[in-house]
Parts: C-alpha cells; sequence; structure tokens
C-alpha cells in the first residue's frame, strides 16, 4: 500500500459527506493541483489522466500512453487503465464508475465544459461538490509539505539575498526578474511559483505590477516579489530594497511595515483568532495618519501544492489559526505614483510560536548600486 496516498485519501474523507462513495478527479480542461495533492506527483503533464478512490482508500488510474510508464512506476500493484483515444478514455472510466451512484468531485476545479462532458458521457451518477473537502484537507500541512514549503523558502530566501549584488542602474526589471527566476533553478527549483513580480520606483505602489523595461537609475525603490516550487510545493516572498539616496518618507515607511509585520508572526499561533489579528495590524498602520488605508490587501495567504491554496482562516476555521496551517504574512503600504512597500515571510502556525520558514534578511539598509 502506497502510505502517502492512503493518508491524503483518508485525510480528505473526513470532511465529506457519509453517502458519498468515492472521489473522482479527472485533467478534462485542466491540470487540478487536488489531484496532484492526491497523488503525490509532482512531475508529469497529466493531461487527460484521471484518478477515482473509495472509502477504503483504494486508488483507480486513468492514463493516456504518454503518463503511463510514470504512473505505474509510482503506483505498482494498483489498477491502471491505458488509453490511447477518446473512445478508449470514454470505456476506461465507463467501467470504473459503473459501481457508483454518488461520487464527489470538486467542483472549483471543474470548468463547466468538464463538468457538462461527465454528465453527458456518465449518466446516472449524482455528481457531488467536495471542493470544501480538498480544501480543508490541503489547509493542514503533513510534516513532508512543510519540509517541500521550507525547501522552496530557503531557495527563494538565498536568492533574495544575493539580489543586491547584481542591482545597478542598467538593469531593467524584466532582467532582474529573470535573473531571479534563473538563479532559484540553479539552486534545485522546479521552476518560478508564478510570475515573478519587479517594480522599481513607482511601479511599487501597484501590488501585482509585473514588470517592464524600467531600469533602476535614480529611482531608490526595488520591490521583488517571488518563490520557488520544490517537489510540488511552493514559497512566496517579497522583499523591498532602498537604494540610492531615498527620502525620509520611504525609510519610515519601511520602520512601519517591517513593525506590523512582526506584530503578526508574534501574534499568529494555534486557536488565535485571524480577524484580530488582522484587525490590529490595520489598527497600527492606520495609527499613522498620513498611511491610513494605504494597506490595500489582505494580510496573506495559505501555500502549499497553489500559490493560493485557499486563503487565511475564515468561516469554515471559525476564523482561527490552526497548528499546521502554511501561510505567508505581508503587509504592506502603498502610495499611489509614488512608491509601495511590501516584506513578505512564509510561516508554519505552531501551538504556542510561528515557524518561520523564510530566511532573507530584511533589515533596513541602503543599498549602493554596482
Amino acid at each position: 500500500m502506497n502510505t502517502g496516498i492512503e493518508q491524503r485519501c483518508r485525510k480528505i474523507f473526513q470532511f465529506v459527506e457519509d453517502d458519498v462513495e468515492a472521489i473522482f478527479l479527472f485533467n478534462k480542461d485542466i491540470l487540478d493541483k487536488n489531484y496532484l495533492y492526491l497523488t503525490g506527483f509532482y512531475f508529469g503533464v497529466f493531461e487527460n489522466c484521471g484518478i477515482l478512490i473509495d472509502r477504503d482508500c483504494n486508488p483507480v488510474f486513468l492514463t493516456t500512453a504518454l503518463e503511463e510508464e510514470i504512473i505505474i512506476s509510482q503506483f505498482k500493484g494498483y489498477k491502471v487503465y491505458s488509453y490511447r483515444d477518446e473512445d478508449g478514455r470514454i470505456k476506461s472510466i465507463s467501467r470504473i464508475l459503473k459501481a457508483y451512484k454518488k461520487v464527489g468531485i470538486p467542483f472549483d476545479s471543474t470548468t463547466h465544459s468538464g463538468f457538462l462532458w461527465l454528465e453527458q458521457n456518465f449518466q446516472g451518477i449524482e455528481w457531488v461538490d467536495i471542493s470544501g473537502a480538498f480544501k480543508k484537507a490541503r489547509m493542514i500541512k503533513f510534516e513532508y509539505e512543510v519540509e517541500n514549503i521550507a525547501e522552496a523558502g530557503r531557495i527563494a530566501s538565498k536568492v533574495a539575498d544575493s539580489i543586491p549584488n547584481f542591482l545597478s542602474n542598467s538593469i531593467t526589471e524584466l532582467e532582474l526578474a529573470s535573473e531571479i527566476e534563473y538563479r532559484m533553478k540553479k539552486m534545485g527549483a522546479q521552476g518560478p511559483a508564478f510570475t515573478t513580480i519587479v517594480a522599481f520606483g513607482e511601479n511599487s505602489s501597484k501590488p501585482h505590477y509585473t514588470g517592464g523595461n524600467s531600469r533602476i537609475l535614480d529611482n531608490y525603490i526595488v520591490l521583488v516579489d517571488f518563490g520557488a516550487i520544490y517537489r510540488g510545493y511552493v514559497s512566496d516572498i517579497t522583499r523591498t530594497f532602498l537604494v540610492n539616496n531615498p527620502p525620509r518618507e520611504a525609510v519610515e515607511v519601511y520602520r512601519i511595515v517591517l513593525r506590523a509585520q512582526e506584530m503578526a508572526i508574534d501574534m499568529i499561533k494555534d486557536g488565535e483568532s485571524s480577524k484580530r489579528v488582522e484587525r490590529e495590524v490595520r489598527e497600527y498602520i492606520d495609527s499613522f495618519e498620513k498611511y491610513r488605508g494605504r494597506f490595500i490587501h489582505s494580510l496573506g495567504h495559505s501555500i502549499g501544492r497553489d500559490v493560493h491554496d485557499d486563503g487565511y482562516p475564515g468561516e469554515e476555521w471559525s476564523n482561527q489559526f490552526a497548528a499546521g496551517m502554511v501561510l505567508t504574512v505581508e503587509p504592506g503600504i502603498y502610495i499611489p505614483n509614488m512608491f509601495g512597500i511590501r516584506i513578505e515571510d512564509d510561516i508554519m502556525v505552531g501551538k504556542d510560536l510561528s515557524r518561520v520558514l523564510t530566511s532573507a534578511n530584511k533589515e533596513l539598509i541602503i543599498h549602493a548600486l554596482q
């Protein structure tokens, strides 16, 4: 028995209605990260591949010839149906579904066309939404998941610490983003966790700005937001570098944002109210009148297989942090047409305190350009 898939299966079924007989995941139009989570795969394309798993956690795999070798090598002894065309695919899926009347699928990661395809080709089955079960299962991490995220965080942190060494007046935002992604891969990352954000000067006031041909030149802000993928798990880190001759206001904002993040990390622990932590951080930032309302996004989000695995714990968690959650903490202050400053780290929520998984330097330093 592959204990990894059995552990994940049992964890998911804890949150599934009792009358749902099996879970079915199929990558019809998109690669469902729930498929990767359940199977444990972190390499391969898996287009038109799927898995059905029952309450006894017995999996049956569906695969194209392209991924057959990978699946068989990882799951020796399990049933694997391989096909080469649409007709073979329909016949294989019909064969494994015929014993079930009520099957769970995650609506959140199933396209409308994919759902219609299921309804049209496999009639007589009641499809039940189990999106919430996957969200809850993925929110609390196994130890191996935390360690994979921590390694992704280590890679991103080492790259972040190297950034001042290759800042120059001539480098562009896109060139810096390319350098970051190259260095992450060189250190063992599968790739970037998302499109790397590099913003110089006033571009940094736009939280989701992704970079262009702007050069640092006389700007005094370099904001970088990026992450690494390691064994299918991601990190997400932001550092803001002050360069050249920054005005006093930029230095002041940096100190406020850093203190806000320290407050949040110190407060987050098992059983703490997520609303309370965010409220206190906002109240601290808003206590500086000229920056009131300039923290314009949430305090953070969960990470794992996805950069946004879900969100900060909401109603389904009684708005409380729980041990084993892995989250970002990323306060920021944004002044349109001037600059933005954000500092972001990844943490694992613990019983009494949080474990910080990213370690890049965030001491206030004024960097001289090369």
